[in-house]
């Protein structure tokens, strides 16, 4: 017979980390919900917590016995439109040792935001800090990146404290907004640091490495740069010059892949990854279709909405809305299930952020949500749905004398070495030369504020040897790999050291196959973020 497994606790989980004071910390953060939600087409601008959560790590890094201090670009820098009236604080936490070396550790703490699809799938709610049976911690943020970066980091330095044994000065920059581009967070440091001479004290990013927590764990030579796209209608159109723009978009992927990286995949061929270096990805995250009138015998569309509120999100579903003669709403509804291609499905929906008024259908085309850096690793109900829109229309089961307003959201990732140009112009030019082959009035655009180049370092940098050493030691995976997600590396990457080096900006972390970024269920494996600890607690003390 086989033994029981034993239930894991709370203790154990604290030892795994090593330490109790961080387990607490991580549910703290995780319960505050520090979520992040730009919606630019929409003017939605939503940071609720940012406040309480950096008052939260400041008590703890004062309780841990570190220094800190608070940058808000909002009150202490120059403001500027582009950050709507909202506090931005940044934590920056120092233990500073007297050595001529300082390194640099750069986490986030603002979370992408909870849609009401997700909800369903969660299993407890994402903003309690839950271990499972499996061991692992089930939480928004549990490890993007308020464990795999924040909790960690401070675990590390409160051990270099208390054993008194660090060989560097360590500086933590707790940032805020990385999961839109870090215009508030890392973005506004760096744009403090420029306006000083180089070796000002009152540098921000300031140290000799820079550590990123936010990553798999492994040592990541390489980060993809990131472009957020937003597309939208400027005059009523019918449904097939909607599809025919979502279709503009989706082609984008075409142009993205064929562009190349010297940096290994960490996902080939275990993940899909479709080829074994990082390529170029386009993927549409976001669309959203509003009816403007229609009164044929067909079904009536009325809405279609991506459940994702971030776009850097592959959603899970995509709602569309129905309404009409019920003979012609059911047909539609038969249609559509006979026409939607494996592994995609279609069915009533179970939960929508769409009004759904009383007599109408929300159907939903489910595929399989991701991270939108990471669009193999799942499957994108989004093109699927357009397929089915245009099948409808030419079917007939759904009504084409409707007017719609559509936007759409794109998350483009570049390869690491890519200037940030050269990947948003040509998508931008292939997309405006589309809508005026089709004469479609519709705009596209990448705000800057959204959008970042990628990091590139040589694979053979000493550090990054240093870094794979040690991870692989204490229990992360081996071998130096590109990064494709993006990550606040790519602010780094003019940065340079004291001696007028480039910044070596590396990204590790404890988000492992299991992890669920951004999506229901996410989870940390509290072994992982013990490794992550305790990696930097030795990059730090050792020689």
């Amino acid at each position: 017979m086989t033994a029981p497994r034993p239930t894991p606790s709370l203790e154990g989980a604290a030892r795994a980390l090593g330490d109790t004071e961080g387990l607490d910390l991580l549910a703290s953060l995780v319960s505050i919900a520090p979520t992040n939600l730009e919606d630019p087409v929409r003017g939605r601008y939503e940071k609720p917590n940012y406040l309480r959560a950096a008052d939260r790590i400041v008590r703890a890094a004062r309780d841990f016995g570190l220094a800190t201090r608070v940058y808000d670009p909002l009150v202490h820098g120059p403001g500027g439109n582009e950050l709507h009236g909202i506090p931005r604080p940044n934590v920056i936490v120092d233990l500073e040792t007297g050595s001529a070396e300082r390194v640099l550790i750069l986490a986030h703490y603002d979370v992408v935001p909870v849609p009401a699809e997700q909800l369903g799938r969660w299993k407890s709610s994402p903003f309690t800090l839950t271990l499972r049976d499996d061991g692992r911690l089930y939480g928004r943020g549990s490890n993007d990146d308020l464990g795999s970066g924040v909790v960690t980091s401070l675990v590390a330095m409160r051990r270099l404290v208390q054993a008194g044994d660090a060989r560097r000065s360590v500086r933590l920059l707790v940032c805020c907004d990385e999961e839109t581009g870090g215009a508030g967070g890392v973005e506004s440091l760096k744009a403090h640091d420029d306006a000083l001479s180089s070796g000002d004290p009152a540098r921000f990013l300031d140290g000799d490495v820079a550590l990123i927590p936010d990553g798999s764990p492994h040592a990541t030579a390489g980060s993809s740069g990131v472009a957020f796209l937003d597309a939208a209608t400027t005059a009523p159109v019918t449904l097939g010059d909607a599809v025919a723009l979502g279709g503009l978009l989706t082609g984008l992927d075409d142009l993205a892949r064929a562009w190349r990286s010297r940096y290994p995949s960490p996902d080939w061929p275990d993940e899909l990854a479709p080829e074994p270096v990082l390529t170029g990805r386009a993927t549409v995250t976001k669309v959203d279709l509003e009816a403007e009138g229609g009164n044929g015998a067909a079904a009536q569309l009325k809405a279609v909405h991506a459940e994702a509120d971030a776009a850097n999100q592959i959603p899970e579903s995509v709602t569309l809305l129905l309404d009409g003669p019920r003979p012609a709403v059911e047909a539609a509804r038969h249609g559509l299930e006979r026409a939607v291609r494996a592994p995609f499905r279609l069915g009533v929906a179970s939960s929508t952020a769409l009004p759904v008024p009383p007599g109408a259908t929300a159907l939903q085309v489910v595929g399989l949500s991701a991270h939108g850096g990471y669009p193999h690793r799942g499957h994108n109900p989004v093109p699927e749905t357009l397929r089915l829109l245009d099948t409808g229309v030419r079917e007939g089961w759904l009504d084409a004398s409707a007017r719609f307003s559509a936007t759409f959201a794109v998350d483009l990732r570049l390869t690491p070495e890519m200037a940030l140009e050269a990947g948003t112009a040509p998508a931008l030019a292939s997309v405006r030369e589309g809508l005026a082959a089709r004469r479609l009035p519709a705009t596209i655009v990448a705000p800057e504020a959204r959008c970042r180049p990628g990091y590139a370092l040589d694979l053979g940098h000493p550090v990054l040897a240093r870094l794979s050493g040690l991870l692989e030691a204490e229990g992360g995976e081996p071998g130096i790999f590109g990064e494709y997600g993006g990550t606040d590396a790519s602010t780094l990457g003019e940065v340079r050291t004291p001696s007028g080096t480039r910044l070596p900006a590396i990204v590790l972390g404890s988000m492992d196959r299991a992890a669920r970024i951004h999506d229901a269920e996410e989870s940390a494996d509290p072994r992982l973020l013990g490794t992550v600890a305790r990696t930097l607690y030795r990059f730090v003390s050792e020689p």
